[in-house]
């Protein structure tokens, strides 16, 4: 099979970036979390088990999302002491309770729409439903 070139990591690289910030806010609306554990959180959704793509998360790409969540009011960040160091911890505000359940209706939808069905099946090779 051929490499993976340049131009490639980059599509799955906009293909991560795209769905991360539904993934922080799902990630932290299952308990308060640091930003380092929703970092190793997200490497789990993007580790496909190869190292021909490094979707790896980084500071400088969750911290500043993590920043736009909490100025627009859909999780709060507060600041605990754990081993004698500050730790800021996120958890979903009401308001980001509403987006995420906007976000689960859409995906609701998507399984019930013949056109994603089809893209999702010839994507993965397999049958859904």
């Amino acid at each position: 099979m051929k490499e993976l070139n340049e131009s490639h990591i980059k599509i799955l690289k906009h293909f991560s970036n795209g769905i991360t910030h539904n993934l922080i806010l799902w990630i932290i609306s299952k308990g308060s979390i640091h930003g380092y554990g929703i970092m190793k959180k997200l490497d789990d959704f993007f580790d496909f088990g190869n190292d021909d793509c490094e979707l790896k998360s980084s500071s400088s790409k969750v911290y500043p999302i993590l920043r736009k969540m909490e100025s627009n009011g859909l999780i709060l960040g507060e600041w605990q002491t754990v081993n004698n160091k500050r730790v800021k911890f996120y958890s979903i505000t009401e308001d980001g309770e509403i987006v995420l359940n906007h976000i689960k209706s859409n995906m609701i939808n998507v399984l019930e729409n013949p056109s994603w069905l089809s893209f999702i099946e010839d994507m993965t090779g397999r049958k859904v439903k």
